[in-house]
């Protein structure tokens, strides 16, 4: 049985086996979304609030994009800290393609530190979400329990509102993408990185790792 079977599934992960899990899980719900008739806005919006760019759970959502992009899904994602800077420049990258009046992806950082002594957390749609570790505690490194919520509109209502709190609390991240060779890093308006952009990768989880 998968814990897709279940409302509710707490479980022990290695971290070696967080970002594998992720992937599953946001599958799991893009794969629903895409069969659904016509969903609504609040379906097609998935929101993160994560340590950094380098958590598994981050990483396996940046994986996803393009599919989540496909499907008319909104992305809206909160990082406790602007880091690394490799990973950091894939998730700007996208807000520098899509800078329109109503972008595919948001992104914030954290600008209290106290939002280091939340856990981390995800929203796919009104119906799924997932919990993971304190955000003090890396979880590239550590193993953890996290719990994954099928079918509960109830949990996803509760970590949405949380992420509301939360959200208007951050400071916005754009890309500076044309930025003098000898300009003072200090220097940048609030919210600019002044990191060069990759091309994120077009394929989404595969399927032998979704269900």
């Amino acid at each position: 049985m998968s814990f897709f079977d279940n409302a509710r599934h707490s479980k022990f992960v290695k971290h070696a086996e967080k970002q594998e899990n992720s992937s599953r899980f946001i599958g799991y719900y893009l794969d629903r979304l895409s069969i659904a008739a016509e969903p609504t806005l609040a379906q097609r919006r998935v929101t993160l609030i994560a340590r950094s760019a380098a958590s598994p759970m981050a990483r396996a959502l940046l994986a996803a994009t393009a599919e989540c992009e496909s499907l008319a899904v909104r992305l809206d994602v909160m990082f406790a800290k602007a880091e690394p800077a490799e990973q950091m420049a894939q998730w700007l990258d996208i807000v520098a393609r899509n800078d329109s009046a109503d972008p595919v992806l948001q992104l914030r950082r954290a600008s209290h530190p106290a939002l280091i002594d939340a856990h981390e957390q995800l929203v796919l749609g009104t119906t799924f979400s997932w919990q993971g570790d304190c955000m003090r505690r890396d979880p590239e490194t550590r193993d953890a329990f996290e719990t994954f919520e099928c079918f509960n509109s109830e949990a996803a209502k509760r970590a949405t509102r949380t992420f509301q709190a939360l959200w208007p609390k951050g400071e916005k991240l754009i890309a500076a993408r044309r930025m003098p060779a000898k300009h003072d890093p200090e220097q940048l308006p609030a919210g600019v990185l002044n990191l060069t952009p990759t091309i994120v990768g077009t394929g989404g989880p595969s399927a032998s790792t979704r269900h």
